[in-house]
């Protein structure tokens, strides 16, 4: 067995890696390598430093196809093909299939991507160099930079590049800990990962002049927002992003509000709109178009974009525990959503308003005010037109109708939904988003069924499938731009008075976190009840996978099958991980599994109101055992509730290792997910084994970029159509779409 090599590179740049990425990043031209270090096998430790004599072991190592293992392998290999090889051509090419990452590995494992995170997590035995970590950090950097962003001083003193490869030759010693504790990728995910990088460095071509003049057309949009900020409010808030004035002005106006956060805007509308506040709702969505993140992208893209005009590095392999991917730099997953066959034609108009007006950022703001409407609003909308394909070139794109939902209802044997499905995509059945709602509210006649009927059965799919209530409901609510009074109006009118009453009655006795008006509450809630009264199979499998995750973890080592599932757990005997198999095979894997004992305990009010105790502070919690009051001197009693098990597992959130619980509907939601990853992932291939080269995935979706005149639409869905052994019973629907631009 050849011996495996370990590598890490030392570099510096004006460019920003985490805004450029790592391929913008080795092609700028003041971009500099201080060193690598390297270990074969068990040899010594050796390095390299530019001018030096070439490391002859190391590059025969290469030559041969020798593994090569680096902790985000992505970098070390684009710096050496692309910044290494531009200097020393006689230098072999790294492959990417020669390649082992060991942060791909451990985000495999549900593990740190962070090589720091990762050692303090598995107690690596090479401990962080804190001193030496610093002057890294400081390295990256150039010391000084003229007026003209050209480097005039590097942090070069010999004594620091001395310490940076002591530093260096610490994190290779990590990066060997990480190889030796992590297991590897299995065969099939190797290849995965091998076909991410390709299409990573393949990348996605944009239209770079066009976003030039969209960010011109930006900053003039902002400028005239923070003009009329200061019209409206007679100057006591003269730009859009003085947050804490605005708070202050709309207060002084009589309008209650805590805060400008995102969450709470729609309620200073409601409130602004029953006063007849034209100033504070105009107030409130002039700073909403101007604080939009969304066209913060276009920099991003022109920060990115290779001297090609393409962006690569855009997806993290396994961003997420369940395998799919996250995006980065550009953030492809959060792009916004648009609808071609209602925006399409004025997105275009847009689009040849910036090519015809964008050297004259002010005549494009008046004129796109005119035709379209708020400039800003109508870029974000645009955004994904900004992605082209190559000259000679064409964007085929295709996804998969309601993947998850499919995907939930086929695993839990939710039979009547899987034939509703079928029937659907043969011709003969009505659209499922109008009978998810027939199904919840007892309407027979599904073609009596309204538009605002039928977005409500969509948003019951997209936000009950695992376990949601009141606060998933609202979350796709505002994903999809809905109103509640008319989703309240329907369900009042859908709902016999007595169900109505009944329901209404728990209000108080409910805790409502969201202070939902009685009625909004009483309608949402009605909402998910009768969702699951109409997938009792569904429902029922979130209590038999949380069954199955404390019978596994109580019984380590003895694979657990789910009741009426096709899935099964089983714990390492360790208890380092708990393992999901899937139906294909592959493992989910869940660190650190432990059984807690947990008590649901209550507060208890005179009315009959009830709410947890993770409402109160330990001291406010203190004060009702002893005196029967709260903070507010409301009478009120501590309930002990009744005790149960549930599983608790570790994971990153925000930076930090911390402890979560597996529940029914979070474990049958990283299940679908994982399923619907591999589906996606199988047609991946097909379509880029049929001549169509995957250049990005989003969701549920693939792109790609074959030549002008290839293929066809029915051709593409053809081949994602196609359906394994494994999911030969699942009923499965996709569409596709060509054009020069991502328009879907």
């Amino acid at each position: 067995m050849k011996p495996r090599a370990h590598l890490d590179f030392e570099t510096a740049s004006p460019a920003d890696l985490t805004k450029t990425g790592v391929y913008r990043y080795a092609e700028d031209a003041q971009t500099r390598a201080w060193l690598f270090r390297y270990r074969i096998g068990d040899g010594p430790r050796k390095g390299w430093r530019p001018g030096q004599p070439d490391p002859v072991d190391l590059l025969q190592h290469v030559a041969e196809g020798g593994t090569v293992v680096a902790h985000n392998a992505a970098f070390e290999r684009v710096i050496w093909n692309w910044w290494l090889r531009a200097r020393l051509p006689h230098w072999p090419v790294l492959q990417i299939e020669q390649m082992d990452c060991t942060m791909a590995r451990a985000m495999a494992m549900d593990l740190p991507g962070s090589l720091e995170l990762l050692g303090t997590v598995c107690n690596f035995t090479a401990k962080k160099d804190m001193e030496g970590a610093a002057l890294m950090k400081r390295m990256m950097r150039p010391r000084k930079v003229d007026e003209y962003g050209r480097v005039v001083q590097w942090w070069d003193a010999p004594e620091n590049i001395d310490r940076l490869e002591q530093y260096c030759d610490a994190d290779v010693g990590a990066e060997e800990e990480a190889d030796f504790m992590l297991p590897p990728l299995s065969a099939n995910e190797k290849t995965i990962w091998n076909f991410d990088q390709l299409i990573n460095e393949r990348g996605i071509q944009v239209d770079v002049s066009l976003l030039h003049a969209a960010e011109k057309l930006i900053e003039k949009a902002k400028q005239h927002a923070d003009a009329r900020m200061a019209v409206l409010t007679m100057g006591a808030v003269k730009k859009c992003s003085e947050s804490g004035k605005l708070l202050k002005w709309i207060q002084a106006r009589g309008v209650l509000a805590d805060s400008m956060a995102k969450h709470e805007t729609d309620d200073i509308l409601s409130v602004a709109g029953l006063l007849g506040d034209v100033l504070v709702a105009e107030a409130v969505k002039l700073r909403a178009s101007a604080g939009k993140a969304s066209v913060s992208k276009i920099r991003a893209m022109l920060d990115t974009v290779c001297r090609d005009g393409r962006i690569r590095g855009l997806l993290q392999y396994y961003g997420a525990g369940t395998g799919r991917w996250a995006g980065r730099l550009v953030q492809p997953q959060n792009l916004p959503r648009l609808d071609w066959g209602e925006d399409g034609q004025r997105i275009l108009l847009l689009l040849a308003l910036l090519r015809d007006t964008g050297h004259d950022a002010e005549l494009a703001h008046a004129t796109c005010s005119m035709l379209l409407g708020p400039p800003l609003e109508w870029l974000s909308k645009a955004l994904r037109s900004f992605i082209i394909a190559a000259p000679g070139r064409k964007l085929v794109g295709g996804d998969f109708s309601n993947i998850e939902g499919r995907v939930n209802a086929w695993l839990a044997g939710e039979q009547w939904k899987v034939d509703a499905f079928a029937a659907y995509d043969a011709g003969t059945g009505h659209d499922l988003y109008k009978l998810a709602y027939g199904k919840s509210f007892g309407v027979e006649d599904i073609d009596s069924i309204t538009k605002p009927q039928r977005q409500l059965g969509k948003v019951q799919e997209l936000a009950l499938g695992y376990q949601g209530s009141v606060g998933a409901f609202l979350k796709f609510t505002v994903t999809y731009n809905m109103k509640l009074e008319p989703i309240v109006k329907a369900v009042r009118e859908a709902t016999p008075p007595d169900v109505w009453d009944a329901q209404a009655a728990k209000y108080a006795g409910e805790r409502n976190k969201y202070n939902l008006p009685l009625e909004y509450w009483t309608a949402i809630k009605i909402i998910v009840v009768a969702w699951r009264k109409a997938h009792p199979r569904i429902v029922q499998s979130w209590w038999n996978l949380q069954d199955a995750v404390i019978a596994a973890v109580d019984t380590p080592g003895e694979i657990i099958a789910v009741e009426n599932y096709p899935i099964s757990f089983v714990c390492s005997p360790s208890r380092d991980f708990l393992y999901c198999i899937l139906p294909n095979g592959r493992l989910l894997a869940y660190p650190e599994p432990q059984i807690v004992e947990a008590r649901e305990d209550q507060i208890v009010y005179a009315d009959g109101a009830v709410r947890n105790t993770d409402d109160y502070t330990p001291d406010e919690l203190e004060m009702i055992r002893l005196y029967g009051i709260d903070k507010d001197a409301m009478f009120c009693t501590y309930k002990e509730g009744n005790r149960h098990r549930k599983v608790t597992c570790a994971a990153m959130e925000k930076g930090n290792w911390w402890r979560y619980a597996l529940y029914g509907g979070l474990i049958c939601e990283n299940i679908v997910q994982a399923v619907s990853r591999d589906i996606l992932v199988e047609a991946m291939f097909r379509v880029e084994a049929a001549g169509y080269p995957v250049v990005l995935t989003v969701h549920d979706e693939i792109l790609t970029e074959p030549p002008v005149g290839f293929g066809s639409e029915h051709e593409f869905v053809k081949i994602m159509s196609v359906k394994s052994e494994w999911y030969k019973t699942l009923p499965l629907s996709a569409a596709a779409w060509e054009d020069q631009r991502y328009v879907k």
